[in-house]
């Protein structure tokens, strides 16, 4: 019997374990590290000091977020959808004014410098900026839903797919699937029952209050801020005044307090009441 050498086994033993553990897909349930593999089940990668390792699992349950988390993600969504489609054709770096109009970062070759718009026209981007950020989004979208789709599967526009596919007799035929999990390529366990909306759910009730405090924090940020400051994670820039040559002239102020007018103030940034 002809002997192989080692490490001849060794690769061989690598390459099937590798072969074995492909990600193929995220569901939309799996926490943010985590995907499914070509065996069925799903791996995460997990961060330990500086060295990130990899852990495996036959069952999918260790990958999927919460249901409060999942709540929590569907919230911000929301929430990010509903910014953006008060301020998202904004160009980059140019934020709202609470009189109208905006303020711009702008390079001008040496440096930004913030410049000061009246006209909505002149802070938002253009139909074809728009249009090339709208398709970009879309792109990523179809291949978050469908990038996991088994290859010559197409989505139908009702829900399941379409699978060019070969019968039993090798003929080439159109198979249509209604269960989106027949789509994949690999096994994917159906997501649980969502309670019903008329059932108390303690968990779904916890995640809208955590949703309502982002809310009104968002609120708070923004609420009563003096003219020409713009928040920040913490505090937030005020322009105080121009350069002799024009250019604004900024203060970083990290109290909440300094950035916003007091009950009955009156003076530069806070207008009478």
């Amino acid at each position: 019997m002809t002997r192989v050498p080692l490490f001849l086994f060794a690769l061989g033993l690598i390459h099937t374990a590798c072969s074995a553990s492909v990600a193929v897909a995220r569901p939309v349930d799996f926490k943010n590290n985590c995907y499914m593999t070509a065996n069925g089940g799903c791996e995460c990668r997990e961060v330990y000091g500086s060295e990130e390792r990899t852990r495996f699992y036959q069952d999918l349950q260790p990958c999927r977020m919460s249901d409060v988390e999942l709540q929590t993600a569907e919230n911000k969504k929301a929430l990010n959808a509903e910014i953006k489609r008060k301020y998202g054709a904004f160009k980059d770096n140019c934020f709202a004014k609470p009189s109208g109009g905006c303020k711009c970062n702008v390079d001008e070759g040496q440096g930004e410098v913030v410049r000061e718009f009246s006209s909505d026209a002149d802070c938002k981007k253009s139909i074809e900026e728009l249009t090339a950020d709208r398709k970009k989004e879309l792109n990523e979208e179809i291949r978050q839903r469908f990038g996991g789709f088994k290859e010559n599967c197409f989505a139908k526009p009702s829900g399941g797919c379409k699978c060019n596919e070969k019968d039993a007799q090798g003929n080439d035929v159109v198979a249509a699937y209604n269960d989106v999990a027949k789509c994949y390529a690999s096994a994917r366990a159906q997501v649980e029952d969502r309670p019903s909306q008329n059932v108390r759910d303690p968990v779904r009730e916890k995640a809208q209050a955590n949703y309502a405090l982002v809310v009104e924090e968002l609120k708070n940020k923004f609420k009563g801020l003096k003219e020409g400051c713009f928040p920040r994670p913490k505090g937030c820039l005020c322009t105080i005044g121009k350069t002799p040559e024009g250019r604004d002239i900024t203060e970083r102020r990290m109290q909440d307090a300094d950035c916003k007018c007091k009950e009955g103030e009156k003076g530069p940034g806070c207008p009478a009441a």
